[in-house]
């Protein structure tokens, strides 16, 4: 089981198309902006977390939402947005918010046409969830919802915690060679 989990994994990732203009553009707005904030829940927190400790130690002021203390976010910052159905409340909620007072959004989804994405002004698309049956996240994890090698959307997490390392690999790379 162990090795078809792995395959599974490491096909997937080869398989992934990056929108190479909304890579570009991902980079410019990390590079740009005063504040990065990180919201998400779950595992897409978690992915979140681990990408804001890659970026402060490329010395960007970076937040997690979810922290206990976080300042407020402002035109000009960047929020980046990661949840795989892109329909998960307290993102959206946060998300929103973040939008109205003018910071960008970067949203890391499976889906392009989510609520998320709709909202957002760079979608990154990563594939690996699968529509659920219902939008309720803790629903979706106590009925045990998910894709038999990879429980609980683990594709989708992987593929993205990879995407956004690869992120910190450009942002690094450029800045030494500048």
């Amino acid at each position: 089981m162990l090795r078809l989990v792995i395959e599974e994994i490491t096909s997937h990732v080869k398989s992934m198309d990056i929108d190479d203009d909304a890579k570009i553009l991902v980079e410019k707005y990390l590079r740009e902006a005063s504040k990065v904030f990180i919201c998400g829940f779950g595992e897409s927190e978690l992915v979140g977390k681990a990408f804001a400790s890659r970026l402060s130690e490329i010395r960007r002021n970076v937040f997690v939402i979810s922290e206990t203390i976080v300042p407020e976010i402002n035109e000009g910052n960047i929020l980046i947005a990661i949840s795989g159905s892109g329909e998960t409340e307290p993102t959206l909620s946060i998300t929103k918010k973040a939008a109205d007072i003018g910071a960008k959004i970067i949203s890391i989804t499976s889906f392009t046409d989510s609520p998320l994405a709709q909202i957002s002004d760079v979608v990154i698309e990563i594939p690996g969830r699968i529509k659920a049956k219902t939008k309720n996240y803790i629903e979706r994890r106590v009925s045990g919802e998910y894709e038999p090698l990879t429980p609980f959307s683990a594709l989708f997490e992987i593929s993205a915690r990879i995407y956004l390392e690869g992120i910190i690999a450009e942002l690094a790379n450029k800045e030494v060679n500048l």
